[in-house]
Parts: structure tokens; C-alpha cells; sequence
């Protein structure tokens, strides 16, 4: 089993893990400067994806709540990136993402917290608080550190909203679940996905998050275009492009079922992703709410994933085109 392979099977006790450390970590954080007026996400990559459920949440509750890529903080044309929020939470797994930690140094004087892997981390040590992911190391292409993003801040965003759900205890067990319950389908499917030279990856609500994940995944473990979007903008023009050798991968039900079997009708080979009660003919996940619905999601995408590199060749490991601007030193 590749080294990829057993991260995907280590996220269950990662996610148990790491709930329990966020927990202890939050109930010593004073989140009454995070619950006042409007507050602002920011991250790069596949943080930056893992804002969309926690933001989505908080809106749909009437908070003022918006997810920024670290590079729109930049204060560009003399404006003060401060204006935009009462409260800022900075995410980046590394602690290090160049972009995630100057955006911190223009943010300086407003409440903001940081949510990264280690404490002693650049972003960690110069925000006003840390809050922690899970205990496991990641691998190159992000697999562990992905989903306990999105458990942490989902976790957040049930604290801000005094929320005690239960999910976070339930999702380890889910997660074993349906890496059980996946395996075998995602293996049927691969050697279709094998053949295809681009991906596109749809999704609506959090389901964004693993659209925008899987064409990361597509293109830094399979080394194929790939674009991820929203359902709704993706029927604006996008679509036109699906032709013979496209695959799609499609989070989602009602809307997303029906573009799913468009998209085969135009030739793509299609993955549709949803849960037990969308009535689909695809992959049918545990029904969570939407915050930790992401999580399940991407499970069977990394199987696939893995699945396709073994029949395309390719170990996937460290990144071929290496950027040595990307991490604060």
C-alpha cells in the first residue's frame, strides 16, 4: 500500500484525534470578539476550499461571514484590509503559506485567529490565538490535513453559534464507513477515469469545497487539467466545453443528478456523488448536515484518485514543479 494510500485510511483516527484537541484548545479561546459583526476567512489552496461550509453556515444563521483567498488581503490600491472585517480566522495546515502569513502582518490590531498544524508556526505565533488540526503529519498532496481543516473550522463555526451538535463524535465512525463502503467502487471506476485527459469537478452549496478540492487533486496527483466550480455558474457557458474523454465528478442531488446524466449524454464519464436520500445512481454517502458533508465527500475521491495514478503509473509524492516562494522560511 502507497504511502498516499494509507494517509486516506489514516483519517478516521485523525479526525478522532484532532477533534478532541480542537475541543480542548477552544474552551480555553474568549470567542465573544469572533461573534461581533462580520468576520472573515482566509486561506490559499486547499484551505482556502475548506472555508466554503463553516462560511455558508454562519451566513445561513445571519452572520456576516465571507471567505477571502490570503491574497485579497493584499491592501491593493492603498486600501486597508482591516476595513473589511471585525474579526479575521487564517488558515493554512503548514503555518507557513507565504501569502496566509503576509496577510496576517496587514491585518495586525484585529481580533484574528489562526488555524494551522503546529503552534509554533509563523501564523500561529503571531495571531492572537491558535487553534489546533489533527496530530497526524500530511502528505505532500494533501490528504489528512484537508479534512481536519474542515473539521476544525466546522467545529469553530459551531461555537460561534453555541452550537453543541453531535456529528463531530459520529464523523470518525462515518468516515471508516465509507472508506470501507468505497474502496471497491472506486476501483471499478478508475480504469474508465484512467483514460480521461481532463476533469471537471461540480458541486453546489459545501459541495463547492470538494469540487474545487478534486480538481487539485486531479491536477497535482494525475498531473490532468482540471477545473472545479459551483453548479450554478458552471451552467453559465462552462459546460459547453464536455466532450468524448472529459471526466466529471459531481457533488450533489436534484440539480447536479440531472447535469450528471447531461454530461454523460455528451460523452464524459461521470462520478455522481451524494447522499443515501438523493436518489442517485453513483456513490451514496451517510446524510450529515451540510458543514461535514465535505469531509465524506472527498473520501471516495481519494480512493478513486489513488486508484487512477496505479493505472496511469504515476506515484503520487512530492510535487514535480516545485515553487520556493510558497512557504515562509
Amino acid at each position: 500500500m502507497s504511502e498516499w494510500r494509507e494517509a486516506i485510511y489514516r483519517q478516521p483516527a485523525n479526525l478522532r484525534a484532532g477533534a478532541g484537541l480542537f475541543a480542548d484548545a477552544i474552551a480555553e479561546l474568549d470567542l465573544e470578539r469572533l461573534r461581533r459583526g462580520t468576520i472573515v476567512f482566509a486561506g490559499i489552496g486547499a484551505s482556502a476550499h475548506a472555508l466554503i461550509p463553516s462560511v455558508l453556515t454562519l451566513r445561513a444563521a445571519g452572520r456576516r461571514a465571507f471567505a477571502l483567498q490570503a491574497t485579497e488581503l493584499d491592501g491593493g490600491a492603498g486600501a486597508d484590509p482591516r476595513q473589511l472585517a471585525d474579526a479575521f480566522v487564517l488558515v493554512s495546515q503548514s503555518g507557513a503559506s507565504t501569502e496566509t502569513v503576509a496577510a496576517l502582518e496587514r491585518i495586525q490590531g484585529v481580533p484574528m485567529v489562526a488555524i494551522s498544524a503546529r503552534g509554533d508556526s509563523p501564523l500561529a505565533e503571531a495571531s492572537d490565538a491558535w487553534l489546533p488540526l489533527g496530530p497526524e503529519p500530511d502528505t505532500p498532496v494533501a490528504t489528512l490535513s484537508y479534512t481536519a481543516t474542515l473539521q476544525a473550522l466546522g467545529m469553530l463555526c459551531d461555537a460561534l453559534l453555541a452550537d453543541a451538535g453531535s456529528v463531530w463524535s459520529d464523523l470518525p465512525s462515518l468516515a471508516e464507513e465509507v472508506l470501507e463502503s468505497c474502496a471497491a467502487p472506486a476501483a471499478e471506476r478508475a480504469g474508465a477515469f484512467a483514460e480521461v485527459t481532463a476533469v471537471e469537478a461540480v458541486g453546489g452549496g459545501p459541495g463547492l469545497a470538494s469540487a474545487r478540492e478534486t480538481a487539485l487533486l486531479a491536477r497535482e496527483a494525475l498531473r490532468l487539467p482540471a477545473t472545479g466550480m459551483d453548479t450554478r455558474e458552471y451552467l453559465h457557458g462552462p459546460l459547453e466545453a464536455v466532450a468524448p474523454g472529459f471526466g466529471a465528478v459531481i457533488f450533489g442531488r436534484e440539480r447536479e443528478r440531472s447535469l450528471a446524466e447531461s454530461m454523460s449524454a455528451f460523452g464524459a464519464e461521470v462520478l455522481l456523488i451524494g447522499d443515501r436520500n438523493a436518489d442517485l445512481a453513483g456513490i451514496a454517502l451517510p446524510e450529515v448536515p451540510p458543514i461535514a458533508a465535505p469531509i465524506l465527500q472527498i473520501l471516495p475521491v481519494q480512493l478513486l484518485v489513488d486508484e487512477v495514478a496505479d493505472r496511469r503509473g504515476l506515484a503520487i509524492g512530492e510535487l514535480r514543479r516545485h515553487q520556493d516562494d510558497t512557504k515562509v522560511t
